[in-house]
């Protein structure tokens, strides 16, 4: 169980990698993180290798409401993730329309399929940046 991540600038993306079951406690140091430093226009989250996604339904409310995605970082910015397996799309759908619930500065979606992630951040049509 791991988050690995990858920056690319030129795209202006951070990727982060799970590996294993996704709990709260490994999830929310890094998204802080990500938030202290200076946090991509775009993310995207990768769950096709995550085992479980292990949150609380207060834990998935503190991620949600989080206060420093609200002070102007990442404008206009968009989150996917990507997750094939029924139970992880279905609680990472959970959380995008939490987000919308609680009117999340930038958009938040859904995907199976890295692909169709890397479309919709880019708005590109049939472009698709390789994934390392």
């Amino acid at each position: 169980m791991a988050i690995t991540s990858l920056i690319d600038k030129s795209k202006d993306l951070t990727i982060f990698k799970v590996t294993g079951v996704l709990s709260f406690d490994m999830a929310f140091p890094v998204i802080e993180a990500f938030y202290d430093d200076d946090p991509t226009r775009h993310v995207l989250w990768d769950l096709t290798d995550t085992t479980d996604i292990a949150f609380t339904t207060e834990e998935v409310f503190e991620i949600v409401n989080f206060e420093p995605r609200y002070q102007g970082k990442r404008k206009s910015g968009k989150t996917a993730f990507v997750a094939q397996k029924d139970i992880l799309f279905g609680l990472s759908r959970m959380f995008e329309i939490q987000s919308g619930i609680q009117e999340a500065p930038y958009a938040i979606m859904v995907f199976r399929s890295l692909y169709e992630a890397h479309q919709w951040l880019f708005d590109s049509g049939p472009f698709a940046p390789e994934i390392p």
